[in-house]
């Protein structure tokens, strides 16, 4: 293997290409030492002692044709040597030049194939938090070039962060919220994010949707796209069922979820849309002591004298609760169902009486 050729050893005339290759060794096309300056002959060749050094000979031409060595040099009676040397050019390795880049048949993947939807309307995506393949979900996110991508819906309506949330994978929904997921879309269901995870009682999974952002966290993930305006969860959105996620928490007895959900600034005293019932109908019909001990000793902002659609506030709705919390309610001020079921047996008494006839 040749060396790579420096500017010292790079030829600046003739004269001194022929001291180069008479000072290195015999290269395969000059065989003698005395090929400097003379002209070589047809005839010197052909009297000199032909070892197998790769000449082509063709007896059948004339001897005054040129002969190929096997360098590819054409040596004619017509021609010194140091002429033909004269017309070799060498070219510089500069080894301290950048190299060109290398080109390479391998083509990265778009991202459109990334989030291209199947028959179920899934994208990669949505697969990926399904499986718990979190490692290639916060791939994926990264690679997004818009954050409206990540609220991509499939055909039951639900969007990444509904499976992250189904799920119970608390990283994945963070780093769906922080790089821009929007966290109130309504899957088939009417149900966002936060009313599954409020219902499931993940307590993780709220707190992952509903904590502060931090610019660092962002930065971290080393997302494409410049940040968007942060959206924050709507606390006060119904489902289908007209519910609150407050609602929710209260209907299946989550009380770490519901005292959460009030400490983000959830409206306490707000009624679901079917029938008009609070947290405090929910907590009754239940007969779930410990929530209804959290909101009659520490909701300083519970109305419990809140009534339905029917004109009913809860104790009336759900008159049979212990002791303990009768005498709570009543230190609140809420009526008691006593006096409203004497009313309503006074009422009908009278219109029995005026129905009467004589």
């Amino acid at each position: 293997m040749s060396r790579p050729v420096s500017d010292a050893d790079k030829p600046s005339g003739p004269d001194e290409c022929c001291d180069i290759a008479e000072s290195r060794g015999d290269s395969g096309f000059i065989s003698s030492g005395n090929l400097m300056s003379q002209e070589l002959s047809c005839e010197d060749v052909a009297a000199r002692p032909q070892p197998d050094s790769g000449i082509i000979e063709d007896r059948a031409k004339s001897p005054q044709e040129s002969m190929r060595l096997d360098s590819g040099v054409c040596l004619s009676s017509e021609l010194s040597l140091s002429e033909k040397l004269s017309q070799l050019s060498l070219g510089l390795n500069d080894l301290s030049l950048p190299k060109p880049p290398v080109r390479t048949t391998r083509e990265e993947v778009p991202w459109q194939l990334y989030y291209e939807q199947d028959e179920d309307g899934d994208t990669h995506l949505h697969s990926a938090i399904f499986h718990g393949y979190a490692e290639v979900a916060l791939a994926l996110i990264r690679c997004a070039p818009h954050p409206r991508l990540l609220d991509t819906p499939n055909d039951a309506g639900e969007t990444p962060l509904h499976i992250a949330v189904a799920t119970g994978q608390p990283p994945v929904v963070r780093w769906l919220v922080i790089a821009g997921a929007r966290p109130n879309p309504r899957n088939a269901q009417g149900d966002s994010p936060l009313h599954i995870a409020s219902k499931m009682g993940d307590l993780h999974c709220v707190r992952a949707l509903t904590d502060p952002l931090n610019p660092k966290h962002r930065d971290a993930m080393a997302l494409t796209y410049p940040p968007a305006p942060h959206e924050k969860p709507k606390l006060e959105q119904w489902n289908y069922l007209g519910q609150t996620c407050g609602h929710v928490a209260a209907e299946h007895g989550h009380l770490d979820i519901l005292r959460h959900l009030v400490s983000c600034g959830a409206d306490i005293n707000a009624r679901e849309s079917l029938q008009g019932l609070t947290v405090l109908h929910y907590a009754l019909q239940n007969r779930d002591d410990r929530m209804l001990q959290f909101l009659l000793s520490e909701c300083r902002g519970l109305n419990p004298d809140m009534r339905s659609y029917r004109g009913k506030n809860a104790w009336q709705m759900f008159p049979y609760i212990s002791e303990r919390l009768t005498l709570a309610l009543r230190q609140r001020g809420v009526e008691s169902p006593c006096s409203s079921s004497d009313e309503e047996t006074s009422d009908d008494d009278e219109m029995g009486y005026e129905e009467t006839p004589a």
